[in-house]
């Protein structure tokens, strides 16, 4: 793990990893990397998304889909900030993952067997629409009754017991997890 030191605020950046420059300069961006692309969450990931492919919503610079590219079949990823999808870019590019791509939207037409959720990334007003049916749902980041009405709005509380499963992750230290 690489710790680096930005006006105030360190961050962690899995080893190998690299971010673009750009990323470094901007204090929001520093300061969600700080937050919000969680390493220990990255691993269990891992696991649960080997050889699968992957469509991420909230994918920020594109940290965590460059960490899973490795063991999923391909990812698709995007973002509400146009900032963040172009540096999202530059992340897989130096990072040289050529099984993700990053889109402007998901759509349908995606064929994914997981979907990757950071409600961090996303205010009510601009929740994404849940279109795919994926077999598998991650939740990641606060998830406020709204949040949660669109998750299963979209499809999620009508089926069989066992055909899918959704994952929520809260943050450490709250709701009494240590």
């Amino acid at each position: 793990m690489i710790n680096e030191q930005i006006s105030d605020c360190s961050f962690s950046i899995p080893d190998g990893l690299k971010i673009p420059a750009a990323a470094k300069s901007h204090p929001l961006l520093v300061a969600e990397l700080n937050f919000g692309e969680e390493v220990t969450e990255n691993k269990w990931l891992s696991e649960l998304l080997k050889g699968k492919s992957l469509a991420e919503f909230g994918c920020n610079l594109g940290l965590r889909a460059a960490f899973l590219a490795p063991y999923t079949r391909q990812i698709f990823c995007t973002d509400p900030d146009g900032v963040c999808l172009r540096l999202a870019r530059e992340t897989l590019q130096l990072n040289k993952r050529r099984n993700v791509v990053v889109v402007d939207q998901i759509t349908q037409t995606v064929s994914a067997d997981a979907l990757l959720w950071d409600t961090r990334r996303y205010g009510n007003e601009s929740l994404p629409e849940l279109t795919l049916q994926t077999a598998l749902l991650i939740v990641t980041g606060p998830l406020p009754r709204s949040t949660a009405s669109k998750v299963l709005d979209a499809g999620y509380e009508h089926l069989s017991q066992y055909h899918r499963a959704a994952v929520f992750a809260a943050p450490r230290g709250q709701h009494g997890v240590q």
